[in-house]
């Protein structure tokens, strides 16, 4: 792996957290030993004393824990007994994304508190896991690391982040069986393929080698990767940390433009409309849009380097306050198309806010709706609107919104390594 002498200081952007464990850990391994302990995921000495780490909403969270529960035993159901995959076949013909879908399941069965070795969907855990891994190119390959199932032209690089993210979370707590091990060396191989496909300006895109074009959403899914990589021992190198710091901010919008553009019919309507735009993060470098959902990945992405707080941190913050605020008062018209890509990104950025009364204040509600809406089976359709209120079901299908409404729930037990706080 490369590493840039120029940003050698920048691995603490990464690992400031975790820096001490993982270099006990890799040590450790080399040496052929048992790996340092890990904390506990769950339990009283966590929780105690700490009002503001209990599981959520207050009142009714046995209702919560069911709903979870149920989902992911309806997950259970629509996994294949050929390869572990999770099927998406009620999806839209082409939006079926099998490797994206069974990443995000098995993260929710491992939310739910099963691992490789223990838990009520321990097996669901360990035939995903073994489905990542059948799918990962090796050497000979043109890409090798590069995890995708071959049938799967949806998933992409997004599908390879979120994979590369289940098997740390997986490694994480079953290092030592002889599937982690290979989980282990898989690792190592996804996350160089990750470091090489990175592009000039630092952002990545939906190809598996290197390429000049870049957007955000993409970015958020291999920063995560890096970082809890990272936190298993895997080394990172902190100059690509570092060029994915430095795209990530060039996508926040942090001033106003200074000349009025001659060719706007009204430059009071374009004044207005830029200063709406604050704060929020871009979809790429050359594309202005703005939004919650892309807003929360931005955040999300400069957490996962080890920034917490700053003026740009709260600038995100700002943005998206106003953005749900008018939400509340537009509707279903100002709904994002994207709604369970906003939840997972938006729910993890309030859940790292030094004041968790915000992400109460925004996820109980959301969490009371969901219990109501999901249905007998224990699974939840894919609902969304358009721009214009129109309502669309099952476009990724209900394995994938299943996957997605539980690992919300779910958020808050901070089972998840992903979601500790």
């Amino acid at each position: 792996m490369r590493v840039r002498p120029s940003a050698r200081g920048l691995l603490v952007l990464l690992s400031v957290s975790v820096c001490a464990h993982s270099a006990t850990l890799a040590d450790e391994r080399s040496k052929g030993g048992d790996p340092a302990p890990q904390r506990e995921l769950l339990g009283a000495p966590q929780l105690s004393g700490d009002d503001s780490l209990l599981p959520y909403p207050r009142e009714g969270d046995a209702e919560r824990v069911s709903a979870i529960g149920q989902g992911l035993a309806w997950l259970a159901t629509r996994q294949s007994s050929r390869d572990g995959s999770i099927e998406v076949g009620d999806a839209e013909p082409g939006q079926r994304a099998p490797l994206a879908v069974t990443s995000l399941a098995a993260l929710a069965w491992m939310s739910g508190g099963s691992t490789l070795t223990r838990g009520e969907h321990q097996d669901n855990v360990k035939r995903a896991v073994e489905y990542l891994l059948a799918s990962t190119h090796r050497g000979a390959d043109e890409f090798p690391g590069f995890i995708e199932d071959r049938g799967d032209n949806i998933s992409r690089t997004h599908g390879h982040g979120l994979a590369t993210l289940a098997l740390a979370q997986a490694y994480t707590v079953s290092p030592n069986t002889p599937l982690g091990k290979r989980i282990g060396e898989t690792l190592l191989i996804a996350i160089e393929r990750i470091q090489d496909s990175q592009g000039a300006e630092g952002g990545w895109y939906y190809s598996a080698g290197r390429s000049i074009q870049h957007e955000g959403s993409v970015t958020v899914a291999m920063v995560q990767a890096l970082r809890a990589a990272n936190d298993v021992g895997i080394r990172v190198d902190p100059g690509v940390v570092a060029e994915a710091v430095k795209y990530v901010t060039r996508l926040q919008v942090m001033e106003l433009p200074t000349e009025e553009d001659p060719a706007v019919d009204d430059p009071e309507a374009e004044r207005k409309r830029a200063r709406q735009t604050l704060g929020g993060f871009k979809y790429g470098l050359d594309d202005p849009q703005t939004s919650i959902a892309l807003t929360a990945a931005g955040l999300v992405t400069l957490q996962a380097s080890g920034t917490y707080d700053g003026p740009r941190i709260e600038e995100g913050y700002d943005y998206v306050w106003r953005k749900l605020l008018e939400r509340t008062e537009d509707g279903a018209a100002a709904a994002d198309p994207f709604p369970y890509y906003e939840r997972f990104y938006l729910s993890q950025a309030l859940w790292h806010h030094r004041d968790t009364s915000h992400y109460r204040r925004w996820a109980e509600p959301l969490m009371r709706e969901l219990c109501a809406s999901q249905e007998s089976s224990g699974s939840w359709q894919d609902v969304r609107f358009n721009a214009s209120g129109r309502r669309f079901l099952n476009r990724y299908g209900a394995a994938y919104a299943t996957a997605s409404n539980v690992l919300f729930l779910a958020l808050p037990d901070d089972t998840l390594p992903l979601f500790h706080r």
